[in-house]
């Protein structure tokens, strides 16, 4: 990873005094096990950056102080092993930054203001909460669990699970296969991942969501949604503008308004239009499923409808009057106006049946 090598080209200076504490915590095999742990304080500085070759959690503090924690499982005879291998374990700190390249699990107190914190893990896991700034995370193997963040956030992770919670500002996140879980985001939002599932509570700017092999689930955006899948289901709620395409799986949008966009290969599409909202034009297409759209019942529409369903008795229905539904050769369309006309909403389906049915 391209942040750690920048880590370790640092030139560093020793830590403070530390403490060094040894507890048995039972036996593996014929062995003793004991928890090592080692603390100490750094002078109140700022801190930018913070590399590991394992686990690190960071919690920001009201105080201007620093401290850290070391923690580690160790199997040897006697206390007095343990105590030697301690010695030997060094956080290295200096210009800002901090740096811990042994085995063990590093836990870091900053300042809570800090306005930007950089976190890089090689092999382990990445937690941090309870800060103002921005931050930016990377780690190569292990998940990222991020909270309470007060600005915007950047995310690389080769593989591991993403997870965060309240997000201040804006958030990139890109994944290598792992999962993404979002709670909510008070900026914009963008998601990759090569293959897991994306799942958000509530982004308040435009959210993109981008997956190779999972599901996209996104409760609640106060902006425009992109979102795409190779595979696995989509579901968007109380967006203001969606657009989404799927390659092998089902659509479902809920409470939606504005400009709708959706594409399935294979699968259905559920739409439901929020009431009290206008609609723009739209267009709902699936290669190899059903349409399904619900219009609340005085919403003004131009439907534009075509399936090649031809099997069923009923390929198109509708619960509003002023359609005119006609068989074509190998197809049956359907086009007029509801409560007068409005946005044209198309409807296409290859091999399934459409309903537009009254909210």
């Amino acid at each position: 990873m391209k942040w750690l090598a920048l880590f370790l080209a640092i030139a560093w200076t020793c830590a403070a005094a530390e403490k060094i504490s040894v507890q048995r915590t039972g036996t593996e095999g014929d062995s003793p096990r004991w928890k090592l742990t080692i603390t100490a304080s750094l002078p109140p500085q700022t801190i930018t950056r913070i590399a590991t070759m394992g686990d690190v959690t960071v919690r920001g503090k009201r105080s201007g102080g620093i401290r850290y924690t070391i923690t580690q499982d160790v199997i040897a005879p006697d206390e007095a092993s343990v105590r030697q291998l301690a010695r030997q374990y060094r956080v290295q700190a200096g210009s800002g930054q901090i740096g811990f390249f042994q085995p063990g699990a590093l836990s870091v107190e900053i300042p809570r203001a800090s306005p930007f914190l950089a976190l890089s893990s090689n092999a382990g896991t990445i937690d941090a909460a309870d800060l103002d700034g921005s931050l930016l995370a990377g780690a190569n193997a292990g998940t990222i669990v991020l909270d309470r963040i007060g600005g915007n956030v950047e995310i690389h992770s080769n593989g591991g699970a993403t997870s965060l919670g309240s997000i201040g500002g804006s958030v990139r996140c890109y994944s290598g296969g792992g999962s993404i879980r979002a709670i909510k985001i008070n900026g914009q939002a963008y998601f990759e991942t090569e293959g897991g599932d994306i799942q958000v509570g509530e982004v308040l700017g435009a959210v993109t969501a981008l997956t190779g092999a999972g599901g996209i689930r996104i409760d609640r955006a106060r902006a425009g949604v992109l979102a795409d899948t190779f595979g696995g289901l989509i579901e968007i709620g109380n967006a203001t503008s969606v657009q989404c395409r799927n390659a092998g799986g089902a659509i479902r949008l809920t409470n939606v308004s504005g400009s709708l966009s959706a594409a399935t290969q294979r699968g259905s599409i559920v739409a439901e239009i929020l009431a009290g909202r206008p609609l723009e034009d739209s267009v709902l297409s699936t290669g190899a499923g059903d349409i399904t759209v619900l219009i609340p019942s005085n919403m003004g529409v131009t439907i534009e409808a075509e399936t090649s369903e031809m099997a069923a008795s009923r390929p198109i229905v509708s619960d509003f009057s002023g359609l005119q539904i006609r068989a074509r050769r190998s197809s049956v369309i359907a086009t007029g106006n509801i409560n007068g006309g409005g946005p044209r909403l198309r409807l296409i389906g290859a091999g399934g049946r459409i309903e537009i049915r009254r909210k």
